[in-house]
């Protein structure tokens, strides 16, 4: 019995369908299972490369306290301002605080980026693939996987949501 992919999205112009894409079911699960196993080991280094000091977080939490400084040294001198010193004051403070919500919009996207996923649930089974039965195959990758594509000429690309 032979099994093929019939892609039924792409037609040609006079409306006939294209023939089925010559990758077959097989190859298309073992290069899942081997992305997956990469993705696996990919998870497990960053996570240890978490544990060390990232001097660019570093870097900008201390310009983030450098602006907070700035801030209140300008917020001592606001109670003896004239008006000119007072709207001077005032831009320069939106200024430094525009810059402070962009450096804490970057801080947060890079720590989430970094984001710490426990893999230990999805470790054990990956190392006894083949003992699993189908339906444990199948919740393992959906909750690792959001999409899988495949065309004969991109080849098979697989998207994680881990």
């Amino acid at each position: 019995m032979y099994h093929r992919f019939i892609d039924y999205g792409k037609f040609t112009l006079n409306g006939c369908p294209t023939p089925p894409i010559q990758l077959k079911p097989k190859q298309v699960e073992d290069a899942v299972l081997e992305e997956m196993q990469k993705r696996i080991e990919q998870l497990k280094i960053a996570k240890r490369e978490d544990s060390k000091p990232d001097t660019e977080t570093e870097s900008i939490k201390t310009e983030i306290i450098h602006i907070d400084g700035e801030i209140q040294k300008l917020m001592e001198k606001l109670a003896d301002a004239d008006s000119v010193l007072f709207d001077y004051i005032q831009k320069r403070v939106s200024a430094l605080h525009e810059q402070k919500s962009k450096l804490d919009k970057k801080l947060q996207t890079m720590c989430r980026k970094r984001k710490a996923i426990d893999t230990k649930p999805l470790e054990e089974p990956m190392k006894q693939w083949d003992k699993l039965t189908v339906q444990e195959k199948h919740d393992i990758a959906a909750a690792m996987i959001d999409v899988v594509l495949i065309s004969d000429e991109t080849g098979i690309e697989v998207k994680f949501s881990i």
